[in-house]
């Protein structure tokens, strides 16, 4: 079911302030990570796996909130994509190669994001609320998805901008387009200074060994 024009253009002009953020998270790991490690490039103590945590949380919670409507607002884009060159021909094959490879991408970030969150959400309902390590269950399950969702939630980042590109685009060609809302354009002002909407960031705390069970590899930079 298509979106309804208020949130995807809420969504929409969310996209660039969440993506920054999850951006720094990378720029801001990579400033720090080698001093972490020896001359060997393996991590002096445990202040690698903390930061490393930090870094994985802070990109989950700029990604998460697009998960839920990620599939609709890539359908949308697809199609906006196809009218784009329909219409224009040919603007350059640079142009339409870029655009193809940065919305395929994004279907893969979105769709591994959601796996993951389907997984954390399942480990989630087998904790025992009464368990007497429930709650350190639960913080090493985060941290597990957060891990695995890494990759996701950068390369989402990493390609998020053409969305907003598509979008100004397809605008451009119909004039006033579908426009912006009240609720959108004050969105859109919003996102230079608030933050998008996000899921509350896992805040690590010392380094853990992952959860019991079936073991998954972790994606690490």
């Amino acid at each position: 079911m298509p979106l309804d024009p208020t949130t995807r253009e809420s969504l929409l002009a969310a996209l660039p302030e969440a993506a920054g953020r999850g951006r720094k998270a990378l720029e801001d790991w990579d400033a720090v990570s080698d001093s972490l490690c020896g001359d060997d490039f393996e991590p002096l103590d445990e202040r690698y796996d903390t930061r490393q945590h930090q870094r994985d949380a802070e990109a989950w919670a700029a990604f998460e909130p697009f998960l839920d409507h990620g599939p609709e607002l890539l359908a949308q884009a697809e199609e906006d994509f196809r009218a784009l060159h329909q219409d224009y021909g040919n603007p350059g094959f640079e142009t339409i190669r870029r655009r193809r490879s940065q919305l395929t991408a994004l279907h893969e970030a979105v769709e591994g994001g959601r796996q993951e969150r389907a997984a954390w959400e399942y480990a989630e309902e087998m904790v025992l609320p009464d368990h007497p390590k429930s709650a350190e269950f639960r913080h090493r399950s985060q941290i597990l998805r957060n891990a695995e969702g890494w990759h996701y939630a950068i390369t989402f980042a990493d390609n998020a901008d053409v969305l907003v590109e598509i979008d100004q685009a397809t605008r451009a060609r119909t004039g006033a387009g579908r426009g912006w809302t009240t609720q959108a354009e004050a969105a859109r002002a919003r996102s230079t200074t608030t933050a998008a909407p996000t899921a509350s960031p896992t805040t690590p705390g010392p380094s853990t060994a992952a959860p019991s069970g079936p073991e998954r590899t972790h994606r690490r930079r």
